[in-house]
């Protein structure tokens, strides 16, 4: 069940993050190309450049080691010279050319309830009701910490370097974003005309105002390509996670997915499900129409609360039933006085997350702006008991005897995993 949840999770966050890299280049398009608006804002041509993008994440993760190596480090590279352009672009034109830094009210003690979007009379959600669902924006700098882990067979000494890598991550995320984010909220320049801005995200029109059309776009080119950095490295999850179960033969068509290509050991055939999944969730604004925006919503907060869930089904086991068969890593360990403190934590905050991805995001509540969320996840929830409990020998519970360490478990049965 947990790798049902967490596989879901990954191969629906994969097209979630793409689309954002689409925004991006769609908000160049429309600065550059204003006159050209009613093709920018078509259905297809949004597809075209989100399944293009997903192919171009794709390719990396068909590489050998020492190429998916190289790569990482220029999606790193690119990240750091875009913190580098918010750092030292964004002051230097919020100081000059007529332009002004908000005040420190204007940042702290501004709030705005972005969850309404009727009018007066309709029905609106309170201020601690925005604030709630407000909180799954922190949530973002948590997401993808466990990448590290998905690649610990190809790591060496991962019980401790993986460990590092999540821990390393997640702090060096938080570290960096508060900072920057606070910058960002400083050079705003004019708040009420980026959410009536005509764009395909209101950072457009941010970009707009404070560094011109022209520089606007060069931001937003480089934004596009870091997005899609991301989500390769959502896609090398999503990829390594299929591999791993079908390794232990979770997902029909196992025998197939586990295969490793011959020349370069990676897992190609999962590649090409990850992307054919990818691509049918991604067509859901070619047959929702006006409602895309819904459902794409719906799928990006299904796809965070079914992987967080899976987090949280091994942390309840460690402290229930399977407190007397773990054992602790042997490099790097909380301790039992540090495990036992987070744990709790650790619990409480995916279960509380798990509720607020699941509530309205939108006021007033109707078909087009409810929250399918629920209905996802309870796809998933049912697709992932029958896989445990379906009768005549399929289910899970007859044949699922633990999770095989290393292809080497399959090899010595008798398989030939490369092709």
């Amino acid at each position: 069940m947990t790798a049902w949840w967490n596989w879901a999770g990954w191969v629906c966050v994969v097209p979630g993050v793409q689309q954002g890299a689409t925004g991006f280049v769609l908000g160049a398009l429309e600065v550059a190309y204003p006159h050209r608006a009613d093709l920018w804002g078509d259905a297809w041509f949004g597809w075209a450049l989100t399944a293009a993008g997903l192919v171009v994440a794709m390719l990396p993760n068909l590489l050998p080691q020492r190429a998916l190596k190289l790569w990482l480090r220029f999606a790193v590279g690119l990240f750091f010279g875009l913190l580098a352009l918010y750092w030292t672009w964004f002051p230097a034109m919020a100081a000059v050319g007529g332009h002004h830094f908000q005040t420190p009210a204007g940042v702290f003690g501004r709030f705005h309830n972005g969850v309404n979007t009727g009018g007066d009379g309709e029905a609106a959600a309170s201020d601690a009701y925005c604030w709630t669902v407000g909180l799954l924006f922190g949530a973002w700098v948590f997401y993808g910490y466990d990448t590290s882990a998905h690649l610990a067979e190809e790591t060496h000494d991962a019980s401790a370097t993986v460990a590092k890598g999540m821990w390393l991550s997640t702090l060096s995320a938080w570290a960096l974003s508060v900072p920057t984010l606070v910058l960002v909220l400083f050079c705003i320049q004019d708040f009420p005309a980026l959410l009536a801005a005509p764009y395909a995200n209101n950072f457009t029109a941010y970009l707009v105002q404070l560094l011109g059309p022209r520089g606007a776009v060069v931001v937003l080119a480089l934004l596009a390509a870091n997005a899609t950095c991301g989500s390769a490295s959502c896609f090398l999850s999503a990829q390594r996670v299929t591999f791993a179960i079908s390794r232990d033969g979770v997902l029909p068509g196992s025998r197939v997915l586990r295969r490793l290509t011959r020349r370069h050991r990676v897992p190609a055939a999962a590649a090409l499900l990850v992307l054919a999944v990818a691509l049918v969730v991604a067509s859901a604004p070619l047959a929702l129409g006006s409602a895309a925006d819904v459902a794409m919503a719906a799928v990006a907060a299904a796809a965070t609360a079914a992987t967080n869930l899976s987090y949280l089904i091994p942390l309840a086991a460690r402290y229930t039933v399977g407190r007397a068969a773990f054992r602790p890593a042997p490099a790097l360990r909380l301790g039992r006085a540090g495990s036992w403190l987070l744990a709790p934590v650790a619990a409480a905050w995916i279960g509380f997350l798990f509720v607020v991805l699941l509530l309205p995001q939108r006021y007033p509540v109707s078909a087009r702006s409810l929250n399918y969320a629920p209905v996802c996840v309870g796809i998933v929830a049912v697709a992932s008991v029958v896989g445990w409990v379906a009768p005549w020998g399929l289910g899970g519970r007859y044949w699922f005897a633990g999770p095989r360490r290393t292809l080497g478990d399959v090899v010595d049965a008798g398989e030939d995993v490369l092709t």
